[in-house]
């Protein structure tokens, strides 16, 4: 285990007795919250805080322990929380609860010894003959006390409270008490919990003339409690300190390494609320930097909202009066010196500003906690007495007690919100879980990133960016080489701004949630957000941005382990891959870690934001092989097919993609692993039959089963006279491809003999085709032709001439490439034209049909407008996949190089692939369908030149080039 888990986790606060009732008795309990284990997985936490739920009287609600050893029985029993933390830790999840150590309830045993007359627990407590002892010491609970000392008549002395009358102070002058503390920690971390937050720690040590908060003597019990946490279990489990100070007078409690393992940045958190407000960043980065210099094993745990008020403690009157005013200016929202109000509430509902405050929360340094509730946007009540407003149930469904409990409403601990807008009857899990706009799925996408990137934004640096527009808060967060930029508008207003990024000049800004790349840093680079918009960018390399295809398609770069995204998976694959039995968390996650890998390929135009698993079936045993059909989404939709393999160790080969824990290993996608391609023929010779939860998977291959293949291009690949293409882009082009290409007599075209078939009742598609090549037949002429483009393309990088007569030689070489294509493929529409059945007159199109070319489709399609349309024109009008498949990825590559080059060259380069099209076909052809002016128009519109001014010129620049030509 690495000791440093904390330094990653997400941590979420809940209340036991707040979140599912299991007993239907009115209280929360833990095999309530055992329960809903799955809930939490699948929001990407990965650390529950709980609150108190030892014995006690519930008159601080828990924070008043009269045993510590016992569970309050409406919460279970010690066999019931051992059941809930065995869970957890299942899940992979760290579980720490609450070390009370500064007081007790006065129904403790102890205290209640305590008060006897010559009692030799007397000084277990701190008494005293007058109230006058430690003079000046500030009332913490203005609101509700007015003195820290409290007679007792049994006892005929005043007896220590920093907080409540009900909860008198320990005495960590006696070393019985601080002993007592240890073996109360100690028997909670023999049952295996992994951390425990320090309770009001400040205040364990009184003396007289000071403050009576953060004594040396406090800093040296906490450094004690460490070393005896670590002699007993080593490294691993953590003190989690409460320390409302500032930020001088938390720092000591880190010590030098040997005292906390965290705090709570309380400074910093209301300087968040107050920086948005006054749309100022100062608050922010004023803090930062007076939180900066911690040891480095130790880490701030960042907050919004807690359990508490909105404390107010920490800052200076003025600040205390604008925070009154900005965020509750109704005297009934104010409790002691801070504000009770929930996140949601607290922003006014304002969707953006919550987006905005979380995305600061998931990328500042430190380790982020949620509380119970928030992920849903939860209201309060300001009715219900003392803290208990923010404390409510959590709210599960619009059912009854908001799917909390079915008790009586009468029986229950407190009353779910269910009036206004934050009504469990509008606000609830169940409402939002499958709606992909909602609040918990903005959650849930967000901590996924988080965790993906967990090492960065937990244990990174942090370099605050000198933005000159002081609405705008910009941060570098670095880690071991990996660079993310966050930007935020704290302005109502949209925002435009120049970054600082001199540094990093030549880095591509990719945004993190699309995967879509900003252009190159050159200097100072311009960015405009809008009203309380946030941005993360990650900085590449641009020769990790461009992923131009290699002409050995089969190797990748193994990605580094720690590179490698995490998927849990608490079984086999089948948990993650089929529906009955589907993890969903682990599931989540892989899918995320697909849609990354897939951005990343060159074969595939769309970059999903989104992917989802539409259909699996094992394919073979051991080790585990699945055959899956995905639907990618970004702005519009797209179904892919992948062999995906999961191995328990590390192999060699190409395509892994993410690590598996709970069950160690790795999985790999296999679409560029010829060792696939050959098995896939072996199969298919032997007549292949298999059955998923939702279709049939039938194939056959009548040919030989080579000894070795080679793969010529993603989906493609063929050895000793045999060739199998996989479909891996499902828009109907391998069903197309099996009727048409063997009507087309063009030396070239792969003819289909055999292949693997996906039927559901009346519906079929085709996952793979088979076929034969002809002795001595060159393999793909349009594969050889697209590698020497590519290698061709970084030859002319740098070169910016002024007219195409000053070309540098490089450029006749790609010149030459780009006119074989464009003949080629001018021949592909020729022989389409030619197939049997087309109805008109025109060798090529038909009578009366228009065609253009469209460059931003994954395909390029010839659309036929004529009013009648036979089956062969309908399968002439989407091209046969395979065949224009090379030529598009050879387009594709080029097109995505050009923006790197000067307008001519980018220009001269597109007008050289009209020319050569042009001259293969007939002339009355060009003139009826137009080829060259749609393709100019097409091509103009798809050179990325969005952000150059003079577009409209670059558009007629394009037609004229096209006439001459």
């Amino acid at each position: 285990m690495d000791p440093l888990w904390y330094k990653d986790a997400v941590i979420y606060q809940l209340h036991v007795r707040s979140f599912f009732d299991a007993n239907n008795d009115g209280y929360g309990d833990f095999e309530g919250l055992r329960r809903k284990l799955p809930y939490l997985e699948e929001l990407g936490v990965n650390t529950l805080w709980l609150m108190p739920f030892f014995q006690s009287p519930l008159r601080d609600d828990g924070y008043d322990i009269s045993d510590y050893y016992q569970i309050l029985p409406v919460h279970g029993t010690l066999e019931d929380f051992k059941r809930f933390l065995d869970e957890a830790h299942g899940r992979g999840m760290k579980v720490i609860i609450e070390l009370v150590l500064n007081h007790t309830s006065i129904d403790h045993p102890w205290f209640q010894e305590a008060r006897k007359p010559n009692s030799p627990m007397r000084d277990w407590y701190v008494w005293s003959d007058t109230p006058e002892k430690y003079k000046g010491v500030r009332v913490i609970f203005k609101d509700f006390e007015t003195s820290n000392w409290t007679f007792d008549p049994v006892a005929k002395a005043y007896y220590w409270h920093r907080f409540y009358w009900h909860q008198p102070d320990l005495n960590w002058d006696n070393p019985e008490v601080e002993k007592a503390i240890h073996q109360v920690m100690f028997f909670w971390a023999d049952l295996g919990v992994d951390g425990f937050r320090l309770d009001a720690i400040p205040y364990l040590y009184e003396r007289e003339g000071t403050s009576c908060e953060n004594l040396p003597e406090t800093i040296e019990a906490v450094k004690r409690l460490r070393k005896a946490l670590e002699e007993r279990y080593g490294p691993g489990k953590i003190l989690l300190a409460e320390a409302n100070m500032w930020p001088e007078e938390t720092l000591p409690y880190f010590g030098d390494g040997d005292g906390v393992h965290m705090a709570y940045n309380f400074p910093l958190m209301p300087r968040i609320f107050m920086a948005l407000r006054r749309e100022d960043r100062g608050p922010i980065e004023t803090m930062l930097k007076e939180t900066e210099g911690i040891p480095e094993t130790a880490q701030w745990a960042l907050f919004l909202r807690n359990h508490d008020e909105l404390t107010l403690e920490k800052v200076t009157e003025e600040e205390r009066e604008f925070m009154y005013e900005a965020y509750a200016p109704d005297p009934k929202f104010r409790i002691n010196l801070g504000i009770r109000r929930r996140l949601m509430p607290l922003l006014g509902g304002d969707r953006r500003r919550y987006e905005l405050l979380t995305a600061l929360l998931l990328t500042l340094k430190g380790t982020p906690i949620v509380y119970y509730g928030d992920e849903i946007g939860m209201g309060d009540n300001p009715f219900l007495g003392d803290r208990n407003g923010v404390r409510t149930p959590m709210q599960w469904s619009q059912d009854r007690n908001a799917g909390f409990s079915r008790a009586p409403y009468h029986a229950l601990f407190l009353p779910p919100v269910s009036e206004g807008p934050y009504s469990y009857h509008f606000v609830n899990v169940e409402a939002q879980r499958e709606n992909p706009h909602s609040l918990l799925s903005f959650n849930r996408r967000f901590l996924a990133l988080r965790n993906q990137h967990a090492k960065i934004f937990g244990r990174g640096s942090l370099t605050l960016l000198p933005v000159e527009n002081r609405r705008v808060l910009a941060y570098l967060r670095e880690h071991e080489g990996e660079r993310v930029l966050v930007v935020a508008n704290l302005s109502r207003y949209t925002q435009a701004f120049d970054l600082p990024l001199e540094a990093y000049q030549g880095l591509v800004p990719v945004e993190l949630f699309s995967q879509q790349p900003f252009p190159p840093v050159e200097g100072r680079y311009r960015l405009t957000l809008g009203p309380h918009g946030f941005a993360l960018f990650a900085l590449k390399p641009v020769e990790a941005v461009l992923h131009l295809p290699s002409p050995d398609w089969a190797e990748e770069p193994a990605p580094e382990e720690a590179d490698l995204p995490r998927v849990h998976m608490p079984g086999g694959p089948e948990v993650l891959l089929v529906d009955t039995l589907v993890h969903e968390r682990g599931r989540e996650e892989l899918l995320n870690a697909l849609a990354q890998t897939l951005k990343e390929k060159s074969w595939l135009a769309l970059k999903p934001q989104k992917v989802a698993l539409l259909d699996a079936l094992r394919f073979q045993k051991d080790p585990p092989l699945y055959l899956t059909l995905l639907q990618l989404e970004n702005h519009r939709t797209l179904q892919v097919f992948l062999p995906l393999l999961w191995s328990p160790q590390r192999r060699e080969g190409p395509g892994l993609f993410a690590r598996t824990h709970g069950q160690p290993g790795y999985f790999y996608e296999l679409s560029l692993d010829p060792g696939f391609y050959r098995l896939l023929l072996a199969r298919l010779k032997e007549g292949f039959e298999g059955r998923s939860l939702r279709a049939y998977y039938r194939g056959r291959h009548p040919g030989p089963v080579p000894e070795a293949v080679d793969l010529l291009r993603p989906g493609l690949a063929a050895g000793e006279g045999v060739w199998v293409q996989l479909g891996l882009v499902q828009d109907g082009g391998l069903d197309r491809t099996e009727r048409v290409l063997p009507r087309l007599d063009l030396p070239w075209v792969l003819r289909p003999e055999g292949g693997l078939f996906w039927e559901r009742g009346a519906s079929r598609r085709v996952l793979a085709l088979t076929g034969s090549l002809p002795p001595g037949r060159p393999q793909d002429l349009f594969a050889a032709l697209e590698v020497r483009l590519l290698e061709s393309l970084p030859r002319l990088r740098g070169h910016a001439p002024g007219t195409p007569g000053l070309l540098p030689g490089a450029l006749h070489e790609t010149e030459a490439l780009v006119r074989l294509l464009g003949v080629r493929l001018a021949l592909l529409h020729r022989a389409l034209g030619e197939v049997e059945g087309v109805v008109g007159g025109h060798p090529l199109l038909g009578r009366g049909l228009g065609a253009f070319l469209e460059l931003e489709g994954e395909v390029y399609l010839v659309a036929l407008g004529a009013e009648k349309r036979g089956a062969v024109e309908e399968d002439l009008a989407r091209l046969a996949y395979d065949v224009e498949r090379a030529v598009h990825l050879a387009l594709e590559a080029l097109e995505a190089e050009l923006w790197a080059f000067a307008e001519e060259v980018a220009d001269y380069l597109h007008a050289a692939f009209l020319q050569a099209y042009r001259s293969a076909l007939p002339e009355e052809a060009l003139e009826e369908a137009g080829w060259t002016r749609h393709m100019a128009e097409v091509a103009a519109e798809h050179l990325h030149r969005e952000e150059r001014p003079a577009r409209k010129r670059i558009h007629e620049r394009w037609q004229a080039k096209a006439g001459k030509a």
